[in-house]
């Protein structure tokens, strides 16, 4: 079975070369099920990926994939099972469009979250000035942290080094973000740099002025002009406020589970 041709068939919209399929995925290390020409892999409680070819969709080899990735995780006892897997490189929710099936069988979800990029042609870059705002780029440190902890302490963990586009008001940060010049994600192809985008964040005193927005630009002009091809945005419930720069969404994701 050649399990890449198949998620290539099951998802053509993404560019993932077989080689990164492989790492993002994380096969080698997770549970693998397979009925017919269709597979599915577990880690943990997380179903990581299901992938049955169109053409032999709705003729009962994912309810059986399913079934089998249930009772595995049953029996490692747990009591519940994910779809999706935050700390894979490939989905971290159930693809949207699957969310009918899981439903069928019995699992709820919530948050919908958007994997988005944009290029040069696509982002609306002009910057405009913000009275009393300056941006900078610097490395992760202490300051950085402590703006951070205002916004969200658990992202408190990703500003540890690297660099970082902040906007600054006096002697205050008041928004950031980490730049990261040449990642390799879902969205990735073997012909493209992409650069990203994380843990974008403006402290709360400082909102609703246009400075985040702003921000985020200067970040991506920033990125294009080192040599990234297209620019990242990972895991985020705010598509329309990036949208306003033009990024797109390219994959729409829903997390949810369901108890045992």
């Amino acid at each position: 079975m050649n399990y890449y041709e198949i998620f290539r068939e099951c998802f053509p919209q993404l560019r993932l070369s077989e080689k990164q399929f492989i790492s993002l995925s994380g096969f080698e290390q997770c549970r693998l099920f397979t009925c017919g020409n269709g597979y599915a892999l577990v880690s943990g409680n997380k179903l990581r990926l299901i992938c049955v070819p169109p053409q032999e969709q709705k003729k009962g080899a994912g309810t059986e994939l399913l079934r089998l990735a249930e009772e595995f995780v049953r029996n490692q006892g747990f009591t519940r099972m994910e779809t999706g897997d935050a700390g894979s490189g490939l989905f971290i929710g159930a693809v949207e469009e699957s969310v009918p099936f899981f439903e069928k069988h019995g699992y709820s979800f919530g948050e919908r979250i958007a994997e988005m990029s944009g290029g040069r042609n696509e982002l609306l870059l002009n910057p405009a000035d913000i009275p009393g705002v300056s941006f900078e780029i610097r490395q992760a440190d202490e300051r950085v942290r402590n703006a951070v902890k205002k916004v969200d302490p658990e992202w408190v963990q990703y500003f540890t080094d690297g660099e970082v586009m902040c906007a600054v008001f006096g002697e205050n940060i008041a928004a950031f973000c980490i730049l990261e010049e040449d990642v390799f994600c879902v969205l990735s192809d073997e012909t493209s740099r992409m650069g990203s985008i994380g843990c974008v964040g403006t402290v709360p005193e400082f909102r609703r002025r246009g400075i985040g927005l702003e921000m985020v630009k200067r970040a991506s002009a920033e990125l294009l002009e080192r040599g990234s091809d297209r620019i990242f945005i990972h895991y985020t419930g705010v598509y329309d406020w990036y949208a306003r720069l033009g990024y797109h969404t390219d994959l729409w994701l829903r997390i949810g589970g369901k108890e045992f």
